[in-house]
């Protein structure tokens, strides 16, 4: 019996395939992203806070997380804390990425999980399930998805 040779491009052209359909797939997933964030300062000045989305909705944000983060930080931190606060799902099952372009998202979540967190890469805080849990509990409308196929750092 003779099997039919196995083309060596066979493997790369299922590859591109797969990572095609999940781009796709992830663009849709994440089509609620911000447009573009904004400083708590600038959101407690509002009588509705909210935060422009890539899909042409408005994301509300609860005046009492804005409230208690600004009980957590001082008043340059404030101006510098960029809203909603940006959780990179991965394919990694342990845990997630909080981005932080600055030192008040670093700062920020430490104080809501209640221990001193560091970035293991600049910009990029890893948590764990119970710290990601807490974060989202106490942060729900000032804390957002954001769904990746990375699987490690």
């Amino acid at each position: 019996m003779h099997l039919p040779e196995l083309r060596d491009d066979t493997q790369p052209q299922y590859e591109r395939f797969i990572n095609a359909y999940l781009s796709s797939e992830l663009r849709l997933v994440n089509s609620g992203l911000p447009q573009r964030r904004r400083s708590l300062s600038e959101l407690l000045n509002e009588a509705q806070p909210q935060i422009p989305c890539t899909d042409g909705s408005q994301q509300m944000v609860k005046r009492s997380e804005l409230e208690y983060l600004s009980s957590l930080l001082d008043a340059p931190d404030r101006e510098s804390l960029m809203l909603p606060i940006l959780i990179e799902m991965t394919g990694d099952q342990s845990g997630a990425i909080v981005l932080c372009p600055g030192s008040a998202e670093q700062k920020t979540v430490s104080s809501v999980v209640g221990m001193h967190l560091v970035c293991e890469r600049p910009g990029r805080l890893r948590i764990y399930k119970p710290q990601l849990a807490l974060l989202r509990r106490k942060l729900k409308t000032t804390t957002q998805y954001i769904f990746s196929t990375r699987t490690s750092d």
